[in-house]
C-alpha cells in the first residue's frame, strides 16, 4: 500500500491456495506481485502458489525494481518468476524449481538482472524470454528442465554469462522467430537435443561457450537462420559439431570444433555462411561436409587430423574453399563428388592417407593451383 514502496519481506512463507485455482473468481492472480514504482526487499522467503493462471511471482510496471533473494519459487502451477512491462530489480541466490511453466519469463522490455539462481526440473522451459524482453543473466545454473534450459523468440535480447545450460530433456539454448541474444562463456553440456538451436530469421552471438557432449549436435542453424558463432570450443557431440541447413547463413568463426562423434561442420539443404579461422579435427567423419545445394565461404580454417575426409563435398554441393590448410586425414584431404561444383584456390592440402584431391562421379571443380599443394592421387 502506500508508503510502503521500500519495504522489507523476509523469513516468511507466502502461499497463494485460491478454491477456484482457475481464473474465475478472482482478479490477482499471482502469490507476490510487485507492481509500478516499488523496491522493496523480499529475503529468504518461500513462495508457493497453486493457481493455474498467472505466476507465483509478478514484477510489472515502470520503476518495479525489487530485490529477491535466497527465495524459493517451486511446485507453482504457472509461471514461477515473471518479469515485464519496464520492470527491473535484482534477483540473487534463488531457488527456482518444479514449476508447471517456465521457471522465468520476461517479456515486454522487462530488464532485470539474475544473478546465481538455481533453476532447474522445471515442468516448461527452464527461462523465456520473449516479446523484447531483456535481461542480464550470470552463473545461473540451468538443467534437468522439460523443454529447453533458456528460449529466446520474438525480439527478445538476453545477455546470458558464465550460466551452465544441461541436462535438458530437449535442447539446452533455443533461439527462434526473430531473436537474439549475447550468450557469452557458458558452459553448455549433455542436452538431448542441441546444445544451441538457432532458426526463423533469429539473429544472436555465441561466444565464448564450451558446447559438449550433447546427445545430438552442438550448434544447429536452420530455416533461415543468421547469428555469430565465434570463439566457442564444441566438442564430443553426437551429431555435427555445426550444422546449418535451409537457407541459413551465419558467420562461423575461430571456433575449435573437434572429436565430434559425427562430422565437424554439416553444410546441407541450401545452408550458406561464411565459415572462417576456425579448426576443425579429430572428427569421426568429414571434417565439413557440404551437400546438397549448399554454398558457404570456408575461408582460412585448419581442418586436420580427421578419421575420414577433410572436406567433402557431394550431391550438389558448391561454394567457396580457399587460403585452407587442409591435412593428415585418414582419407583424402578433398573429394568431390555427384554433382558438385566448388571453387577451390590457394589451399595447402597435405598428408592425406589417400590423396589430396579427389574429383569422381560425375562432379566439376574449378580448382586454382597457384600456391597450393596438392598431394597427387590417381583413380584407377
Amino acid at each position: 500500500m502506500e508508503g510502503s514502496e521500500d519495504a522489507y519481506v523476509g523469513y516468511m512463507t507466502i502461499r497463494f491456495n485460491p478454491d477456484d485455482k482457475s481464473a474465475q473468481h478472482h482478479n490477482a492472480h499471482h502469490c507476490l506481485e510487485i507492481t509500478v514504482n516499488c523496491s522493496p526487499i523480499i529475503d529468504h522467503c518461500i513462495i508457493r502458489s497453486t493457481c493455474t493462471v498467472g505466476s507465483a511471482v509478478c514484477v510489472s510496471g515502470q520503476g518495479a525494481c525489487p530485490t529477491i533473494k535466497h527465495c524459493n519459487i517451486s511446485d507453482c502451477e504457472n509461471v514461477g518468476l515473471y518479469i515485464t512491462d519496464h520492470a527491473q530489480g535484482i534477483y540473487e541466490d534463488n531457488e527456482i524449481s518444479n514449476n508447471a511453466l517456465a521457471g522465468i519469463w520476461v517479456k515486454n522490455h522487462g530488464n532485470p538482472i539474475i544473478r546465481r539462481n538455481h533453476i532447474h526440473h522445471g515442468r516448461d522451459v527452464g527461462v523465456f524470454t520473449f516479446d523484447h524482453g531483456m535481461g542480464y543473466f550470470e552463473s545461473c545454473n540451468i538443467h534437468r528442465n522439460r523443454i529447453a534450459g533458456f528460449e529466446v523468440k520474438a525480439y527478445a535480447n538476453p545477455t546470458v554469462v558464465r550460466c551452465e545450460i544441461h541436462h535438458g530433456q530437449t535442447g539446452g539454448i533455443y533461439v527462434h522467430e526473430k531473436g537474439r541474444g549475447q550468450f557469452i562463456e557458458n558452459k553448455i553440456y549433455a542436452n538431448n537435443f542441441a546444445g544451441v538451436w538457432i532458426t526463423s530469421n533469429s539473429d544472436p552471438t555465441i561466444r565464448g561457450n564450451s558446447i559438449f557432449n550433447g546427445n545430438q549436435g552442438g550448434v544447429y542453424i536452420f530455416g533461415d537462420g543468421r547469428g555469430l558463432i565465434e570463439g566457442n570450443d564444441i566438442y564430443g557431440n553426437a551429431l555435427a559439431g555445426i550444422q546449418i541447413r535451409t537457407n541459413s547463413c551465419p558467420i562461423v568463426r575461430h571456433n575449435k570444433i573437434h572429436d565430434g562423434q559425427h562430422g565437424g561442420i554439416y553444410v546441407h539443404e541450401k545452408g550458406q555462411g561464411v565459415i572462417e579461422e576456425n579448426e576443425v579435427y579429430s572428427n569421426t567423419l568429414a571434417g565439413v561436409w557440404v551437400t546438397t545445394g549448399s554454398t558457404p565461404v570456408l575461408r582460412r580454417n585448419r581442418i586436420h587430423s580427421g578419421k575420414q575426409v577433410g572436406v567433402y563435398f557431394y550431391d550438389n554441393g558448391h561454394g567457396v574453399l580457399e587460403d585452407n590448410d587442409i591435412y593428415n586425414h585418414m582419407y583424402s584431404g578433398v573429394q568431390i563428388r555427384t554433382g558438385s561444383n566448388p571453387k577451390i584456390r590457394r589451399n595447402k592440402i597435405w598428408g592425406g592417407q589417400n590423396g589430396g584431391i579427389l574429383v569422381y562421379n560425375s562432379a566439376i571443380s574449378c580448382i586454382k593451383l597457384r600456391q597450393v599443394y596438392i598431394q597427387p592421387y590417381t583413380v584407377s
